[in-house]
């Protein structure tokens, strides 16, 4: 013999994973087999220091090998089938390192483990398997492991009860096919990587409950992300089947944000989850357009270094404006791909008035327009104590109503940019206009305090203008 194991050694690395280890692989066990109901019982006597653990199943042919219980790294026919959970053939061992005292009976056979060591028992069933241990357990591991197995996710068509009760079927919120890494053996039993397509599943954690990563609805690796996500075959688990690599979890939750992402909310949206798969190649262009939205709005612009007064009218306009470190390089490529957020010189730039060509010839005005402006340059006068010299222009593709150069003391009004109502004599709408672009005078920040204060001492002196000379309004 080459090896000895020690129990109690083999015991200590189930009180690292938890007690609750204990049901989570009995019950995947059960699950394994051809059941349709497995039946969970978790008793602890008052003041005892043992809690019984009973598991039992309908499987008709039972343990198909009884040897398996106790053999160590035994040739399991479960690293073949990657829609099963087992791998190693070590499960049972650590299960039975946990107990003082364990029983298997199943349609082959009995065996018993206690301080004596193993005893095979005549004893047989029909049909099904059942397994009895005493586990050491403290009042408040009993209470985690009650906790732990709510969060189980039971396969379709098992009724699983816990001391009675079922668990309640969970209903996803997204259910998609994915070829994603997996492991399985190979003609010599060795498991080798692999990729195979499976189905994956994704809920909404219960209250309580941390978000997680599930394998055949057990959850194996705490994410925190805002979803369960339940992998329906074997995850590429490290050895103590307690993670899995980074890549592997980022492409889980790429592919998930691809499906949620409209039901985000803003909070969900600043992630760490939904930062690594806004990065992700595969990450489609309509979550980024969600994700995006969630965060920072859908009037949102990036900071224009070339246009640095775009960026203030941005401001002005009610939109947010981006700065680069906001995201990192691999969530910008995706974001300038999907083209949601646009430079704020694109959106909001500084206004260039239009060339000679646009402008209007003084012998076109209307007369409406005529009137408009005369009160424009005796208004302007009162305002800023000097005429002004307004200008018509025409030109659709410009980006302003209204544009006034205080070098020059000229106003310039774009037509093409005002509704038809704006040459109806003086109204809200070209008085709006007025007093905005000759706040310009004073300061050509929109976002400074001179301009604010520009603003309100104008509409001051309009106000008293109206009231000393009324018919300037008129």
């Amino acid at each position: 013999m080459w090896f000895e194991v020690d129990k109690d050694g083999l015991g200590k690395l189930v009180e690292r994973k938890g007690k609750e280890y204990v049901l989570y692989e009995l019950i995947q066990n059960a699950w394994d087999q051809q059941v349709t109901t497995v039946d969970v019982t978790l008793t602890k006597e008052p003041g005892s220091r043992y809690a019984t653990v009973t598991v039992e199943d309908d499987d008709p042919q039972g343990f198909s090998r009884l040897t398996d219980a106790w053999t160590l790294f035994a040739e399991s026919e479960k690293k073949t089938d990657a829609s099963k959970r087992g791998r190693f053939n070590l499960g049972e061992k650590l299960v039975l390192a946990a107990c003082s005292e364990a029983e298997i009976i199943t349609t082959s056979g009995g065996v018993r483990f206690d301080d004596k060591g193993r005893h095979r028992l005549r004893k047989t069933r029909e049909r099904g398997s059942v397994f009895t241990g005493l586990v050491k357990m403290t009042n408040d591991e009993m209470k985690a492991c009650c906790e732990a197995v709510t969060r189980l996710i039971p396969p379709a068509g098992i009724i699983t009860t816990v001391n009675s009760q079922p668990l309640m079927p969970r209903t996803p919120v997204a259910e998609f096919e994915a070829s994603l890494k997996t492991e399985v053996a190979d003609d010599e039993g060795n498991l080798r990587p692999t990729t195979r397509k499976c189905v994956v599943r994704v809920y909404r954690p219960l209250i309580g409950e941390v978000g997680t990563l599930y394998e055949l609805g057990i959850p194996v690796v705490e994410t925190g992300d805002a979803f369960h996500v339940d992998v329906q075959q074997k995850v590429p688990l490290n050895f103590d089947r307690d993670n899995v690599s980074p890549a592997y979890l980022r492409t889980i939750r790429t592919l998930v944000l691809n499906r949620v992402h409209a039901d985000l909310t803003p909070e969900e949206a600043n992630g760490t989850w939904v930062k690594e798969g806004l990065g992700h190649r595969e990450i489609s262009v309509d979550a980024v357009r969600s994700v995006i939205t969630a965060r920072v709005g859908d009037r949102a612009v990036v900071y224009d270094p070339s246009d640095p007064q775009a960026n203030k009218l941005a401001v002005a306009d009610g939109y947010t404006v981006v700065s680069g470190g906001q995201f990192s390089r691999n969530e910008w490529q995706n974001i300038r791909k999907a083209e949601v957020l646009l430079p704020a010189g694109q959106v909001t730039p500084t206004s260039k008035v239009p060339g000679p060509e646009r402008i209007v010839p003084e012998r076109e005005w209307t007369p409406s327009e005529r009137h408009t402006v005369a009160k424009f340059v005796a208004i302007g006068e009162r305002l800023i104590g000097q005429s002004i010299h307004v200008v018509i222009a025409d030109d659709p593709k410009a980006n302003f109503a209204g544009a006034y150069a205080s070098d020059l003391g000229e106003l310039t009004i774009n037509r093409a940019k005002n509704s038809p109502q704006f040459f109806d004599g003086i109204n809200e709408e070209n008085l709006d206009l007025l007093i905005h672009e000759l706040g310009h005078h004073y300061e050509s920040d929109h976002l400074s305090t001179n301009y604010f204060r520009a603003l309100t001492k104008l509409g001051a002196k309009l106000a008293i203008a109206a009231v000393v000379t009324p018919e300037l309004l008129k």
